[in-house]
């Protein structure tokens, strides 16, 4: 049987990945002792669902880490074969907390820190998206974060600037730019987890399981990016020095080297492959969507009434593909695919930029773009 295929975000800021999700999924996959293959996707498009990672077992695709371990434990393949129900129950609810509140607390630093995010975290991102993705990609996830953290009516009125050994003395600052509720939200987090880690090797004993993948995902990006303010590693490792020296023990047994890499399948099931292979067909859902949307489907000779969730989520649907659209069209006329030609007018000549180019320029946005602050 020829191996699985994992499509994930690149290594990036010391880490085996830029994105948690894939970090987990590869570090899953190697507890399970999986044949696989990694490819450096660095584009949720290539995912039907829009994220990744993306795993391709044989002629079966399965996005997203939750619908990945479940497809692969009816495999057979459950990292938390060995552990009691008891046991299980508690996995469920660390395994809840940790993407939830680790995860809100990295988006904190690497986007309501604007310094952190101009210098780090979108020239990181700028390395590894193509054009015109580079551009977009960084505000677009900015965006998300706010929209996500939102839920904690917590106003960062300003970088935290402060050296993170100088906390004590700092607090009256942390407390009026708003970083204390994080640091005190994260503190609480590691604090759970190094009462359940204790003094075994792994969460549930002396063998990895499920959890320990989660968990080092996460943490992998609290603990290895050397971003310009860097108090989550600080706190990480000075205050909790086991869950620092247990992110390194799983670090060394599953990312001591590099996966195989493979080619991006031919059957990759993406927006552009369906939209490339049947346009007609692509188009007309996208038809389908807006007059969804806008309450002209008739059923019975009546309109048929959609509830407010619904009608969200279509609204949302068809943004995400005309904006996909967008990012094609631009993606082809940037790169000749298509030339445009206008009247009679004497041919002049422009001078093609290379993507490599580009990459490599020194990436100054416009200030004013990025100025809203979470």
């Amino acid at each position: 049987m020829s191996p699985m295929q994992l499509y994930v975000w690149s290594p990036a800021l010391n880490a085996p990945s830029i994105d948690p999700k894939c970090i987990i999924i590869q570090a899953y996959l190697r507890l399970l002792k999986v044949d696989f293959t990694v490819v450096h996707a660095n584009d949720p498009q290539y995912s039907p669902t829009g994220e990744l990672p993306l795993l391709k077992d044989g002629s079966t695709w399965i996005a997203g880490v939750d619908r990945i371990i479940s497809h692969l434990a009816k495999r057979g393949l459950d990292g938390n074969r060995d552990l009691s129900p008891e046991e299980k129950a508690e996995y469920l609810a660390y395994s809840a907390l940790v993407q939830e509140k680790l995860y809100d607390c990295l988006l904190f630093t690497w986007y309501a820190d604007m310094t952190n995010f101009i210098k780090n975290i979108r020239p990181t991102y700028a390395k590894i998206l193509p054009f015109p993705s580079r551009y977009l990609v960084p505000i677009q996830l900015k965006k998300s974060a706010k929209a996500r953290l939102a839920k904690y009516n917590v106003e960062i009125k300003d970088d935290d600037k402060g050296a993170p050994q100088n906390e004590v003395e700092e607090m009256k600052e942390l407390q009026r730019s708003g970083w204390h509720y994080m640091y005190r939200l994260v503190r609480e987090t590691y604090g759970i987890l190094d009462s359940q880690l204790d003094d075994k090797q792994f969460m549930f004993g002396d063998r990895p399981t499920t959890l320990d993948c989660i968990v080092f995902g996460q943490l992998a990006l609290h603990i290895y990016p050397n971003l310009s303010h860097r108090r989550l590693q600080h706190i990480l490792t000075t205050e909790y020095p086991r869950l620092a020296q247990y992110c390194d023990r799983i670090k060394n047994l599953y990312f001591s080297s590099e996966q195989p890499q493979s080619e991006i399948s031919e059957d990759v099931p993406s927006m552009w492959r369906t939209l490339w292979n049947n346009p007609k067909a692509f188009l007309s859902n996208i038809k389908d969507d807006v007059t969804s949307y806008m309450g002209n489907q008739e059923e019975d000779g009546e309109k048929k009434e959609k509830s407010q969730a619904q009608l969200e989520f279509e609204r949302k649907r068809i943004w995400s593909i005309a904006g996909g659209v967008t990012f094609l069209l631009a993606y082809i006329i940037y790169n000749g695919i298509v030339s445009v030609e206008f009247g009679e007018e004497e041919e002049e000549e422009y001078e093609y930029v290379d993507d490599d180019d580009v990459a490599g320029a020194d990436y100054d946005y416009e200030d004013d773009i990025l100025e809203e602050e979470l």
